[in-house]
């Protein structure tokens, strides 16, 4: 009668295992983390001074001055092509008026036998704005010239109006091109044969490289 105690308390020690292992969960295995997507690169952007533009407009480089209505009073000029050709002259501008410039030249041509100076005035009338754009320039000429013939020295006189169209380019550093065509008129004319070119009507251009200020 003393061992069914043992037997009973036997049998509980082994239940109360067996319902431990029962309730542990079997271990299970965990799936490994995901890679972290790759994060997109975004561009390198400019610094904020370094954006050419106007209230959030983009405008090109040196194109600010096209939506302004302010402009240089002075424009100084030359053709660097004419001073190796032997053409020799400069030019300054100045503007009373938004639309309208006053400009002045010298030249001095020394070239092919031939050699003279020519001196110029001329009023450009802008359809935009000084120094930008189409333009109308009537103006006044007066050249004397001389070459050799046979031997012999020929000169001649040209002076009179002129009249000239052209495209002006300008930029916000001050740097400028300008490029015309136009005819003039000699009340000078003469006969002679040296300066044909120059009698009565004749063709005139100009290409000026210049800065504004």
């Amino acid at each position: 009668m003393k061992r069914i105690p043992q037997l009973v308390t036997v049998s509980a020690l082994f239940l109360s295992a067996g319902s431990a292992l029962a309730q542990t969960p079997a271990a299970v295995q965990q799936p490994a983390p995901a890679a972290p997507a790759p994060v997109a690169t975004q561009p390198a952007q400019p610094a904020p001074g370094d954006v050419s533009q106007i209230n959030g407009q983009l405008v090109q480089v040196g194109d600010h001055n096209r939506f302004q209505y302010s402009y240089p009073r002075w424009n100084a000029s030359t053709n660097p092509i004419g001073w190796v050709l032997g053409s020799y002259g400069v030019s300054l501008a100045y503007a009373p008026a938004s639309q309208l410039a006053l400009r002045g030249d010298v030249n001095y041509y020394n070239y092919d036998g031939a050699d003279g100076f020519e001196l110029g005035l001329g009023a450009p009338i802008y359809f935009r704005k000084v120094y930008s754009g189409f333009f109308l320039e009537p103006g006044f000429t007066y050249k004397r010239l001389s070459t050799d013939v046979d031997g012999s020295k020929e000169s001649a006189t040209v002076v009179g109006p002129q009249v000239s169209l052209g495209w002006h380019w300008y930029w916000d550093s001050g740097l400028n091109v300008q490029l015309s065509l136009g005819l003039g008129r000699n009340w000078n004319n003469g006969k002679d044969d040296a300066f044909a070119d120059y009698n009565k009507v004749f063709g005139t251009g100009a290409l000026r490289f210049g800065y504004a200020f």
